[in-house]
């Protein structure tokens, strides 16, 4: 069965419905909305193993809402006169839709998983929204037809949950415009939303009786339930979607803001016009909406902390070795230099035969190598000092302690013991040499004069410089 089949043939039986006699009405009602129920089955058929737990969800949520569908049609046309808002279909239709709740938060957390923020904010416009909606439509009527309280109850539920469902898969529809089973979804949601709104608009308040064509919306839904499931695309529908950008601006704040304060601020409004005020309403969706903006702004935070931390990381650290990198290393160095003179020790440091594995194995071979002899580096010295990525070939050493001659000497035989190892690099190992200037802090030592004492005594060591051996030189 295709999904444009299956809307050709439902069409054809909501025209049915249209048609017949008001006493048969309820066959093709009845068979419309059934014929979701295989459409769903056979969808979740067609969905790859480990990804059918959404469809699960929509197939038990069709169930539900048919039984409903059965329980009200019995009630209305078995009976010589009908009885109207059956309690048990109430309760049936809000478990089903409890249901269709579940699949959307399943669909959202697995295909909208990278634009939670964007997702958290369309149920939190779209509950606010639906607050303001039951204020203003449904609150009125009920009260004005004196319908029970525990129906009043399950159609706030229906409405509160159909609203936040709505949100959120519209939120993920427009971020992958092509996905047109969540299209599909977010249309059965939005009609069964419509036809809610309609059934209280034209309904006798005295009888609750509604015109036949009141139940076409909700045909339609049905409809668009069943064609999500067999369209091509549903079987993309929990595979994680792109992740737009999600800043925390002024205006979003304020937003999140303004909506959070929406049902409070209607109610509060209607009660100064002498209107009728739902307090549950106000109660309920201060518990629900309060909770989301404050985990969208936490959300927001963590993201901005993430971002001034990787800026921070690529300002600092080398990318390739994962060491402190120059402007670092400097950054260091003045640092101890301000607080705690005459005390650090620079070891500036340069790799001999590099060149050569550079151009006889490939660059990778040549950024493998530099990983692995600052890996060698940084086991070479203590916790307290600093190895750095100065640039190029080049690591910087520093080391800070009450004395730093012993300290640069003991370093300097590890790193002789670590340069004699060969490195196995694309499969071959290799040897090389470091050589190595050394300066100490004075009185009144700057960082530039360190780090040029340590370089030229750099070039000194190069004079004996040799493969798997430490050549030192000393400023």
């Amino acid at each position: 069965m295709s999904s444009r089949g299956y809307a050709v043939a439902s069409f054809g039986l909501i025209a049915a419905y249209c048609a017949f006699p008001a006493d048969l009405r309820w066959l093709p009602y009845l068979l419309a909305t059934f014929a979701a129920v295989p459409a769903v089955a056979i969808g979740l058929r067609r969905s790859p193993a480990g990804t059918r737990l959404p469809w699960w969800l929509l197939l038990i949520a069709v169930g539900f809402l048919n039984a409903g569908n059965l329980n009200w049609a019995w009630f209305v046309y078995v009976p010589p006169e009908p009885i109207r808002g059956h309690l048990a279909s109430a309760a049936l239709y809000a478990l089903g839709y409890l249901f269709l709740l579940g699949d959307a938060v399943m669909i959202v957390l697995r295909r909208g998983r990278r634009d939670l923020g964007g997702v958290i904010d369309a149920a939190i416009t779209s509950l606010a929204l639906g607050g303001v909606l039951w204020d203003v439509v449904f609150l009125p009527f009920h009260q004005a037809a004196n319908v029970p309280a525990v129906e009043q109850g399950f159609l706030f539920t229906d409405v509160f949950v159909m609203m936040g469902i709505l949100g959120a898969l519209l939120r993920v529809a427009l971020v992958d415009r092509h996905l047109v089973a969540v299209w599909l979804l977010a249309a059965g949601l939005a009609t069964c939303v419509l036809a809610n709104v309609v059934s209280v608009v034209t309904a006798d308040p005295v009888t609750g009786a509604l015109p036949d064509w009141t139940n076409v919306p909700f045909l339609l839904g049905y409809v668009c339930l069943g064609a999500a499931a067999l369209h091509p695309s549903a079987v993309l529908i929990t595979e994680p979607g792109p992740a737009p950008a999600d800043d925390l601006t002024a205006g979003r704040l304020m937003f999140l803001g303004l909506m959070m304060a929406l049902i409070p601020v209607v109610g509060g409004g209607r009660a100064m016009l002498g209107l009728a005020v739902d307090g549950v309403l106000i109660a309920v969706g201060s518990a629900v909406l309060v909770p989301l903006v404050m985990l969208r702004v936490g959300r927001l935070a963590a993201q901005r902390r993430r971002a001034e931390q990787a800026l921070v990381r690529l300002a600092t650290v080398d990318l390739l070795t994962g060491l402190p990198n120059r402007a670092a290393c400097l950054e260091r160095l003045a640092t101890e230099l301000a607080t705690d003179p005459g005390r650090q020790a620079v070891l500036f440091c340069d790799l001999d035969g590099f060149k050569p594995v550079n151009d006889r194995l490939g660059h990778a071979a040549g950024d493998a190598l530099l990983v692995a002899v600052g890996a060698r580096l940084r086991g070479a010295v203590r916790e307290t000092d600093l190895v750095s990525r100065f640039g190029g070939d080049e690591f910087v050493v520093i080391c800070h302690g009450d004395d730093p001659r012993a300290a640069v000497e003991a370093v300097c035989e590890r790193i002789r013991a670590a340069v004699r190892e060969p490195i196995g690099i694309a499969g071959d190992q290799v040897r090389v040499g470091l050589s190595v200037g050394v300066a100490f802090a004075g009185p009144g030592a700057t960082t530039d004069d360190l780090i040029n004492r340590a370089d030229l005594a750099m070039y000194q060591a190069k004079q004996s410089k040799a493969l798997g051996e430490l050549s030192l030189a000393h400023a």
